[in-house]
Parts: structure tokens; sequence; C-alpha cells
């Protein structure tokens, strides 16, 4: 019994965090994949400031809930290397993003509150329709410039890169205290 005890002692709390980290691997997996799926869909056009295409992620997201309150945000990014063209269209005699990485759409779904975009946030006065900025903002507005991109994927001018980065918190699976954020981000660029 002596013996029993002392292994019973060793076993069970090994058995719960080999139980909870194979939990949070799963639940990690589906965060990539979801990511993943709404990344292609993003980089081929689908447009997710519509509600049916918000459906769908939220289908896809599965025990994840992409509501404004809930465990997971996507946010989504398009990210262009601005040349003299741009400026020459945007009709700017002076063009301070010249050669810069900077937002041309962002769009973000779910709980925006969780994690904000490694590489920025837009402010909102510049977001349009569709998630859309004009030209004429971010070729000279320093504040949608996409801080630290070059070092993820340099870009030559005139090329641009769809991105998703999703946020998915598990609390549930926190029963440790192994990790303050209790939750696994993802980014995926297209």
């Amino acid at each position: 019994m002596i013996e029993l005890a002392l292994y019973m002692s060793v076993a069970i709390p090994m058995l719960c965090g080999l139980t909870s980290v194979g939990v949070r691997l799963g639940r990690s997996l589906q965060a990539i994949q979801v990511t993943r799926d709404v990344g292609h869909m993003y980089a081929l056009g689908a447009d997710f400031t519509l509600a049916g295409t918000q459906a769908i992620s939220q289908t896809l997201a599965g025990s994840f809930s992409l509501a404004g309150n809930g465990t997971a945000v996507l946010i989504f990014s398009r990210v262009a290397k601005i040349q003299q063209v741009d400026c020459t269209a945007a009709d700017l005699a002076t063009c301070p993003n010249l050669n810069l990485p900077v937002f041309t759409q962002r769009v973000v779904v779910g709980n925006a509150a969780l994690r904000p975009s490694t590489y920025g946030t837009p402010p909102g006065i510049y977001i349009g329709s569709k998630g859309m900025i004009l030209p004429v903002d971010y070729c000279k507005q320093g504040a949608l410039i996409a801080n630290g991109f070059e070092s993820t994927l340099s870009l030559q001018p005139g090329q641009a890169s769809w991105m998703v980065e999703g946020y998915f918190y598990m609390p549930d699976l926190n029963i440790f205290s192994l990790e303050n954020q209790g939750g696994v981000y993802v980014r995926l660029l297209f």
C-alpha cells in the first residue's frame, strides 16, 4: 500500500499534466488550421466585413468563439510596400512612406481586446468601408506603417502580402498557471 501511494503521488500529477499538454496541443493545431483556412479565403478575395463570411469563419473556429467578447480574434491585414507610382497616383508631391511597408487594409473579426497585431494597429479614422485604407492616407500617414514587418517578410516596392494573425485564448486549459497568456498566437502570410 505504501509503494502504491508513493507511486500514485507521482503518477497522477504526471497524468494530469500530460493530459493538459495533449489537449492544448490539439487545440493549438485547431487554431493553426482555422487561421490557415481563413487566410486562404482572404488571400483569394473573401470579404470578412460581410456577416456571411464571418459566419463561415465562426464555423471553422469550432469551439473558439469569434464573437465580440469571445475567446478568439482574427486580424486580417494587407501590407504593401509603397513605390513612387503609388505616391504619384495619390497626387502627393512628397511621399513620406515611400519604400516602407504600410497597411492598405485591416479587418478584425472576434474579440479585438484579446491581443493587438504584432505590427501595429492602424487608427480607425483611416479605415473605410470593407476595411480599405485610401492611397492618399497610406502613402503619407506614419501611423499606417507596419512596424517590424520587414524583419518577417521583405517586400520589393510594389509588392503586397495578405496576412492573418490569430489569437486563441484557452483559459480552461491554464490549470497550473504555466503560461500567463493562456492562449496561442498564429500568423500566416500569403
